[in-house]
């Protein structure tokens, strides 16, 4: 009887409390505090932004500002004021520069229970494409495109988010991909939770179906990452594997430059690769959204043909703004080791440092000379559109699939540390360096092009077929013949 009163006595205290939580709303704020968060953000991102200015000019800055402004003019809810402020934001063209919710709103979504949107989609060519189905309903099957959900048009629910989208010189292949990744989210954010979403479609055949789909209500509570055992060449973020047979392949996945022993895993990829006399090696970078560029460039050492070398610029100054104690202490560190290794010059009232990998850096023993393929896509980005320019300029490779997220040219990532906003107490993400691809190549404002464009629609996303994929085996059994 006592273990069972203490069990009434716990549950009397934590159910109110519990129940309490999931009708907690986001926190709403007044206009004052949004208003000089906002006055916050602008002053200090024309201050320490590095391409605050490549794409849109200091005029045109003061009439985004201005209309900003205009718009923050009711009580908000933590989430309306985000999209505001990535509106804004949206405007620099700069994929790294993102908005970050409080922690406090944070831990009240993580609390409530959520009707999520029962489905994931791509968009292709201004439409919604069905890639998973969750919801109760099996028959709406990948490649179905949805028109509408809940009466809102489906061109103008994606027109919505790209007006949101941080992107690389605004590419629409950037805003395309990241977008629909989190569409779930945006959906949301955009149009409320519900647990029934009406959909007009059309079917992978072309006819026009009707569904009503339900979602489970689950409860969000902070995710906890399992403890996975990782080998070598198949972690979560990397695979790599010698194709037997007479193809003389090798593939090497990478999902994002955060590897685990990286230096160790290129080593080790690339012995096996000269000890069994590898004719071709595949490297896929698609979805990859980038990570260390030390990783990225170590990479490229093994296939590149010639020397290669890549630079950062920044502003003299440092951070004007307030930041947590750690990312602060991050940024003046790596401004210190820039400082010591990498051969700073001043130029254009910046610091511009350089790196390069002459010849004896290149991987000689275990360097790689046969033929290679690069597969990107819209999700190639930062690190990963770093790999796939060089990949094309100084390895020589054949590049297949779509335009990556990242520039050819370059980014403004490296270091970049939060601002914390003094009232609303959301972040923003800012970059402060210049990341600069040194190729000999004009800056055109484009991601990395491939040499032979794969085209991604209904009926690929259907049939499951890995497009790139068979049309590099296709090329390689060709030219075996």
């Amino acid at each position: 009887m006592t273990i069972l009163k203490y069990i009434i006595l716990f549950y009397s205290f934590t159910l109110p409390v519990y129940i309490l939580a999931q009708k907690q709303a986001d926190t709403i704020y007044n206009v004052e505090d949004m208003r000089e968060d906002f006055k916050y953000l602008h002053k200090h991102l024309l201050l320490n932004h590095p391409g605050i200015y490549k794409y849109t000019n200091k005029e045109n800055w003061e009439t985004i500002y201005q209309n900003t402004l205009k718009k923050i003019n009711a009580p908000l809810q933590n989430v309306k004021y985000r999209l505001i402020l990535r509106e804004y934001l949206a405007n620099i063209k700069c994929g790294h520069t993102q908005v970050i919710p409080s922690a406090k709103s944070l831990k009240i979504f993580n609390k409530r229970k959520h009707f999520s949107v029962p489905f994931k989609v791509a968009f292709l060519n201004n439409k919604i494409i069905v890639t998973e189905n969750e919801s109760n309903d099996s028959n709406l099957v990948k490649g179905t495109e949805i028109k509408s959900i809940n009466g809102n048009i489906a061109s103008a629910i994606i027109d919505s988010i790209h007006l949101i989208q941080n992107a690389d010189a605004g590419l629409i292949s950037m805003k395309s991909f990241y977008g629909a990744s989190q569409f779930q989210t945006y959906y949301m954010a955009f149009f409320g939770e519900d647990s029934i979403y009406h959909l007009k479609t059309i079917t992978v055949n072309g006819d026009t179906q009707t569904f009503i789909v339900k979602t489970k209500v689950a409860l969000k509570n902070k995710v906890k990452s399992p403890k996975i055992k990782h080998e070598l060449f198949n972690q979560k973020l990397a695979n790599f594997r010698i194709c037997k047979g007479d193809t003389q392949t090798a593939v090497l996945k990478i999902k994002g430059f955060q590897l685990q022993n990286a230096s160790k895993l290129y080593n080790m990829a690339f012995e096996q690769i000269a000890d069994q006399q590898i004719k071709y090696l595949i490297i896929d970078l698609r979805g990859n959204g980038g990570g260390s560029i030390m990783q990225a460039s170590e990479l490229i050492s093994y296939i590149s043909k010639d020397t290669f070398s890549y630079g950062f610029a920044r502003g003299k100054q440092g951070l004007t703004y307030n930041s947590p104690f750690t990312q602060k202490a991050m940024y003046y560190v790596s401004r210190e080791m820039l400082d010591l290794f990498g051969n700073r010059k001043t130029y254009n009232n910046n610091y511009n440092y350089t790196f390069g990998y002459d010849k004896k850096s290149l991987k000689k023993e275990k360097h790689f000379d046969g033929a290679i393929f690069c597969i990107i896509d819209n999700g190639s980005f930062s690190a990963a559109s770093f790999v796939a320019a060089y990949a094309k300029h100084k390895a020589k490779a054949v590049l297949v699939g779509q335009e990556t997220a990242g520039t050819e040219s370059g980014c403004y990532a490296v270091n970049t540390p939060l601002m914390e906003l003094p009232y609303t107490k959301n972040f923003v993400r800012i970059p402060q360096y210049q990341f600069k691809h040194i190729l000999p190549i004009e800056d055109k404002n484009r991601g990395v092009i491939p040499d032979i464009e794969t085209v991604i629609n209904s009926q690929t996303i259907n049939s499951g077929k890995d497009v790139e994929m068979d049309l590099i085996w296709k090329l390689i059994l060709e030219n075996q013949k």
